[in-house]
């Protein structure tokens, strides 16, 4: 997957270390979301079982987040299901940073 790849680079090469670790962090969430929606039957239960990988601290904020995070995890799981084409590509870091700048604002709001 693209944003796996292009977030471990960014990671790899970011000067500052908060940046970094929350990269670091990101890619193991995208991981285990993967693993959920490879292992989820139906989009249903994927979207029950994926919901709280951690995107906030203790995922205590992630529900103000649905209606970004929606979209990421329905992307997610067609490409886990074998829609690995160019646009579902696109259509998944589209989805990424629509998610990411919602939750980024939450998490600036916790500091």
């Amino acid at each position: 997957m693209k944003l796996l790849t292009m977030m471990r680079e960014r990671a790899k090469q970011e000067e500052s270390y908060f940046r970094a670790a929350l990269l670091r962090e990101d890619v193991q969430r995208l991981e285990k979301l993967c693993i959920i929606a490879r292992e989820c039957e139906t989009p249903e239960q994927f979207n029950k079982d994926g919901l709280y990988v951690g995107w906030t601290q203790g995922d205590l904020r992630t529900g103000e987040l649905k209606e970004a995070l929606g979209p990421f995890m329905a992307a997610i799981y067609t490409y886990q299901h074998g829609d690995t084409g160019d646009a579902m590509e696109a259509e998944i870091l589209q989805h990424w940073q629509a998610f990411n700048a919602a939750r980024m604002k939450i998490l600036v709001h916790c500091l």
